[in-house]
């Protein structure tokens, strides 16, 4: 199990969105892009939602390279955020038969988001579960 969380301030986030005009590409996925519209708010959490699920996984200690578009941040319509993953992060959750929870914030100028990453016990004739 891993827990990661992160908080950015949307000033921080602005400043790089206005400074740097090729920033969004860098760290949003197409699907991301037209989610958000633009607003600050949203894409500082999906900032902080990729920054907790990095700390979560610990991919350094592991050798895992994650990109930021390889990780993209969508919502059910409630407005439930989850993770769909692709690449070599995608491999390692499946490989790994992790469940990764996702809790995302915004308020007083700042962004928060809270990662779970549980792993699952695989169900194969009984391995893993201790029977």
């Amino acid at each position: 199990m891993g827990v990661g969380i992160d908080t950015v301030e949307l000033d921080r986030i602005e400043r790089a969105m206005k400074r740097w005009p090729r920033f969004l590409d860098r760290i949003l996925t197409p699907r991301e892009k037209d989610r958000v519209g633009g607003r600050v708010d949203r894409v500082a959490a999906r900032w902080a939602a990729k920054e907790a699920l990095f700390k979560a996984l610990d991919p350094p200690s592991r050798g895992l390279h994650m990109g930021w578009r390889d990780v993209e941040v969508m919502s059910t319509s409630s407005g439930r955020p989850f993770f769909v993953l692709k690449g070599r992060v995608g491999r390692y959750v499946r490989a790994r038969n992790l469940r990764l929870h996702l809790s995302l914030s915004h308020d007083r100028g700042r962004a928060v988001a809270l990662v779970l990453a549980q792993g699952r016990p695989r169900s194969r004739t009984g391995r893993g579960l201790g029977l």
